[in-house]
């Protein structure tokens, strides 16, 4: 790698570029499994509740029974819609790959316009991992309410 590049400086960019790219993957990928475990989580709970419902309807308070359904219902669609939201860019796209091949590059050198776009790359990245992040956190939230209101229905 080292002679391909003109020089140090945009071959250590590149090294950092990829590695931020990297660990980007990672960390949706992280997202990712949390919100997937916290449907599965909601799936079991709702079971039971419904289960429970079935069994020993006297037992539960109803209104907020029902709101720990919806709450549950809410942190299920928030989790499926956090695991379909992930879209990064892990490289260049194919089509850019075939200019980068040709060396078609009219106004700057082919490692600064690689560059260039892999710094796009990272913030777009970025912007939908905080995206995801959020969504993760409405997940948890609201799972964590649903259960409070799940408690609070048989305590009552």
């Amino acid at each position: 790698m080292t002679d391909d590049w003109p020089d140090k400086r945009r071959e250590i960019a590149y090294t950092e570029a990829r590695a931020v790219i990297d660990s980007q993957n990672n960390t949706m990928t992280d997202i990712d499994d949390k919100a997937m475990r916290t449907v599965r989580l909601n799936t079991v709970l709702l079971g039971l509740l419904v289960t429970g419902l079935q069994f020993a309807p006297d037992m539960f308070y109803t209104t907020v029974l029902q709101a720990a359904f919806a709450l549950l219902i809410l942190s299920t669609l928030c989790g499926v819609i956090t695991y379909n939201e992930s879209n990064l860019y892990v490289g260049p796209r194919g089509e850019y790959i075939e200019v980068l091949a040709e060396d078609d590059f009219s106004d700057s050198p082919w490692e600064e316009d690689l560059l260039q776009t892999m710094a796009g790359m990272i913030a777009e990245n970025y912007d939908d991992i905080r995206w995801n992040s959020r969504l993760l956190t409405a997940t948890q939230a609201t799972l964590v309410l649903g259960i409070i209101g799940a408690v609070t229905a048989v305590a009552i």
